[in-house]
């Protein structure tokens, strides 16, 4: 898979006099195994153990360091003498997140500095000295179904749109058979999630499928699984479930652009945030681009944001998502590939309620 996102970002712009000064990246953790184990199959498929990162997704997350590091080195962000506090990592606490924090570094690293700490806590003012007080869990920014307020925003935005109950009705009258075939029970679509994604694992990797269910009804429960996944977090609930980690990325990209103009001679430049699809779902809905149709952010996606500078006074930011391929993600009030400081500050304040959907939100196809 060719990496050509350092090429797309420079030729967005195109001024080799702009300098890359600071970089957030939040990336999906590598290939893992099931999070279930699907009935009539036996644990020894998954040796690594459930809902655990796989040799794949080993692979997986050091390439993607590595091609990062290509893009960093490049551009005079990082290299070989940084200082210690270059580089700040969090992770939501789970083993296959912080797993591929660690092997990720290793690639963006090259494994030449001392290993850096991956944090599950992150400060509330990044300006604040990092202690207790200041404290708040990564999975409270990164995992966006573990809000307290998650299902009401589902009550209220999702499980009663047209859409949504139009293509339950569709589905309806396999849910028995299908809640017998997987020994669960599903009474609408949004039961079919978890099962769909073991099943989706399951056939990726070529194991053993339940008995009970035939190849169509396997693709048929995947598709719809992925898209009512995919659904939840269009629009609406994205859009408010991305938000506060947008903000802290947006404090990060304004302090900065301040200590630039300050001259200040902090070392922090890149921050990197490991985390799960749901956490780019609900970011790019906060940045008016969701993603629709199924589109699952694959394992080892990632959503890059860049801080230009063009003068002492003068930054700007560029968007780019990875998943299968690079994709800028454009700036909805003008389509255009650059953003200011002040417009991510502004998709990030948006507490826009009851949006018609779809009507405020550009469609995001990648392709």
């Amino acid at each position: 898979m060719t990496f050509v996102l350092f090429c797309i970002l420079f030729a967005a712009r195109g001024s080799a006099q702009d300098k890359l000064v600071f970089a957030v990246d939040i990336i999906r953790h590598g290939d893992r195994t099931p999070t279930i184990q699907l009935p009539g199959t036996s644990p020894a498929l998954w040796p690594e153990g459930l809902g655990k990162l796989t040799a794949l997704g080993t692979n997986q997350e050091f390439s993607l360091g590595s091609r990062m590091r290509s893009l960093y080195t490049n551009a005079g962000l990082l290299g070989s003498n940084d200082l210690p506090g270059t580089l700040c990592v969090f992770s939501t606490d789970k083993e296959r997140t912080r797993a591929s924090a660690q092997i990720f570094l290793r690639g963006l690293l090259a494994e030449s500095n001392p290993p850096t700490p991956i944090l599950t806590q992150i400060p509330i003012n990044i300006e604040a000295a990092l202690s207790k007080p200041n404290l708040i869990s990564a999975g409270q920014l990164l995992i966006p179904n573990d809000r307290r307020d998650f299902p009401a925003l589902l009550s209220q935005y999702v499980l009663h749109a047209p859409e949504w109950l139009s293509t339950n009705i569709i589905f309806q009258p396999q849910l028995d058979h299908w809640s017998r075939a997987l020994n669960s029970n599903i009474v609408n679509i949004h039961d079919l999630i978890i099962p769909a994604d073991a099943l989706y694992i399951h056939q990726l990797h070529h194991v053993p499928l339940p008995d009970g269910l035939s190849p169509d009804e396997v693709n048929t429960i995947i598709k719809a699984g992925r898209w009512a996944f995919v659904y939840q977090y269009q629009a609406e609930v994205g859009q408010i479930t991305g938000r506060p980690l947008l903000k802290k990325i947006a404090e990060y990209l304004n302090n900065a652009s301040h200590e630039k103009i300050l001259r200040k001679t902090n070392p922090l430049k890149y921050v990197l945030f490991s985390a799960h699809d749901s956490t780019l779902l609900s970011e790019m809905s906060a940045l008016r681009s969701p993603l629709t149709d199924g589109h699952v952010p694959p394992y080892a996606a990632l959503l890059h944001f860049a801080l230009f500078e063009t003068s002492r006074t003068n930054f700007y930011v560029q968007v780019t998502y990875h998943d299968d391929a690079d994709h800028i993600v454009p700036n909805p009030t003008r389509s255009d590939a650059s953003w200011s400081l002040k417009e991510i500050k502004s998709c990030a304040d948006y507490s826009g309620s009851a949006i018609e959907r779809g009507s405020s939100f550009p469609e995001f196809r990648p392709r």
